[in-house]
């Protein structure tokens, strides 16, 4: 269920009954068709689709770029909300592409936005989280202020989903802060400022009752009190669920019930997950309750009404989990073996997602859950004690904690040898580039027959040239702001980079900064000194996770890894 909480921002949808054609539909004002796109767009694909394409028609019509790029997108969302991410990631790129060509800037963040969500579809988190990365780039490169803090707010939910929360909960305090102070105008009215400021608290809350700090979550829901008006269905099931989650928190499961169902009545835009979402509320507070046979139907409802998709199985593992807990309290093991093994499954998807740390505790989980079932299963069947129980139990925390250990001497041995690796191939090297050159299997765009040759040698000699300037260190290089650097656009400059270096543009750009990085620690004693993160911005990232991911990437070690056995060598 945490796909939902990641796409489901703020919904405010008009309904309508238009039911035409697309060729009637582009007849209509640009005003009406968006209105039934938005009607259908949860609902009903056909109709949703035949909107979108009326839309861009209409905007080809009228020679306005902008609409004409609004259908795109419009096209590409009704796609991702009725999970055909194909098709959908088909539109992103036609987006993008689009943006791009007519310097949409504005539309280039959204284009990445919209790739983001398809990709956490995928599931790809890191991929989403490079798009994010990119669109944040150019928001902050044009002052786009109202997008950069879309994108952050965007970034801090899939931070908290892989467990990141200080991070997450630092971004959306600065992000509310931002909206506090932005001055009223005509794009920014008072009625977004409060739906804005409402969504912020709304995850604050979540995040802080995740953290076990129910104060803080109270004053947030609290505060989304405040703003919201009765006549807001979408922000007010918002609030209701806010405060359900906090009573479902001090077990105050009858109140927590009975906001779960208001919540449930209200903003009903015929969207699937959200109906999916509200089973397993009711489902968890049955559980809390101790009615296992109603938690059960429930759940099971839920899923007979909401087929989810392969690419959706790594974001059910709480579902399952809860399901395969209440077969177990009612005494159908082999159902509960049945779910189990789903959420066995669901929870290794999520763990490609997570970190490696959260992965070893959720593996501890699953070690835990699964020898609780089987000796309760022998405990039926055969009247075992519970003596024998218990030894089972330490025995299980002794191996895990041997095998903790054993894994521990093993990737310390793995990471020496790699740093041996990586030293004999620094002194090898005539040049930092030829230190790491990493080739990427699938590429962007390698066909260079349609560009000139003289343009491919004018984009080369000024890579060179930025190279040797070492302007890929800035934050701000990426390959919007390089192509406009060396004169030509981003299409020819990804073209060019796959065809010469065998690499995508942003591997290009990461090989050359780690490189840097890798000879800078080895000769500079001072560089040494610096913390992670002063090293990642000193080279071009903006955060010491992303440094650390690429380094680890292309070396096979943490950067601290690396600083601690150059320091003993040096």
């Amino acid at each position: 269920m945490r796909y939902y909480l990641l796409l489901f921002f703020a919904v405010a949808f008009v309904s309508s009954s238009f039911s035409q054609t697309e060729e009637e539909l582009s007849q209509l004002p640009f005003d009406e068709i968006r209105d039934s796109i938005n009607t259908y767009i949860y609902s009903n694909l056909p109709k949703a689709i035949n909107a979108s394409k009326a839309y861009i028609k209409k905007g080809q019509e009228n020679g306005d770029k902008r609409k004409e790029w609004l259908g795109i997108e419009a096209l590409g969302s009704s796609y991702l909300n009725h999970r055909e991410l194909p098709k959908a990631q088909e539109q992103f790129e036609k987006a993008l592409q689009f943006s791009e060509e007519n310097q949409l800037d504005d539309f280039i963040i959204r284009s990445y936005f919209l790739g983001a969500q398809i990709q956490l579809g995928v599931p790809n988190a890191s991929k989403a989280l490079e798009y994010l990365y990119e669109a944040l780039s150019v928001a902050e490169s044009t002052n786009n202020t109202y997008w950069k803090e879309n994108v952050m707010m965007f970034i801090s939910n899939i931070l908290q989903l892989s467990g990141e929360s200080e991070k997450s909960i630092e971004i959306k305090k600065t992000s509310i802060k931002h909206y506090k102070n932005k001055p009223i105008d005509s794009t920014f009215t008072e009625e977004r400022k409060k739906e804005m400021l409402a969504y912020g608290y709304s995850i604050l809350s979540n995040a802080f009752l995740k953290a076990d700090q129910l104060d803080s979550a109270k004053q947030y829901v609290k505060s989304m009190a405040d703003l919201i008006s009765k006549k807001d269905s979408c922000n007010l099931r918002m609030l209701l669920n806010a405060r359900a989650e906090i009573n479902f928190y001090e077990k105050d499961y009858v109140s927590a019930k009975e906001n779960f169902i208001k919540a449930s009545e209200l903003c009903n835009v015929n969207m699937p997950l959200m109906d999916l979402q509200s089973t397993y509320d009711l489902g968890k507070v049955a559980h809390g309750q101790g009615n296992f046979q109603e938690a059960k139907n429930l759940l099971q409802r839920g899923l007979n009404n909401y087929e989810v998709t392969p690419a959706e199985e790594g974001y059910m593992d709480d579902y399952y989990k809860l399901l395969a807990d209440s077969h177990k309290e009612t005494g159908d093991f082999e159902r509960a073996n049945y779910y189990f093994e789903k959420y066995i499954n669901s929870t290794s998807e999520y763990n490609k997602i997570q970190s490696d740390v959260k992965a070893s505790t959720r593996q501890q989980e699953i070690e835990t859950f699964r020898n609780e079932l089987e000796t309760l299963e022998t405990e039926k069947n055969k009247k075992q004690t519970y003596l024998n129980y218990l030894f089972l139990g330490a025995s299980v925390v002794i191996l895990g904690l041997l095998f903790v250990l054993l894994r521990f001497y093993k990737n310390k041995k793995k990471n020496e040898a790699k740093f041996e690796a990586l030293i004999a191939k620094i002194k090898a090297a005539e040049k930092p580039e030829d230190i790491i050159d990493t080739k990427d299997e699938v590429l962007e765009e390698k066909n260079t027959t349609d560009i000139p040759e003289e343009t491919k040698q004018q984009i080369l000699d000024g890579l060179k040239k930025l190279e040797e300037k070492k302007y890929f260190l800035s934050q701000d290089c990426n390959s919007y702001n390089v192509a406009k650097k060396i004169n030509t656009n981003t299409s020819y400059l990804s073209k060019v980079v796959n065809s010469h270096f065998g690499k995508n543009f942003n591997t290009y750009i990461n090989d050359l900064r780690i490189n840097y990085t890798i000879v800078r620690l080895k000769d500079d004693v001072i560089f040494r000194s610096y913390s992670i993160q002063s090293i990642a911005e000193e080279v071009g990232y903006k955060s010491a996770d992303s440094f650390t991911k690429y380094f680890k990437k292309d070396t096979g070690l943490n950067p601290s890894f690396y600083i601690k056995e150059i320091k003993n060598i040096a």
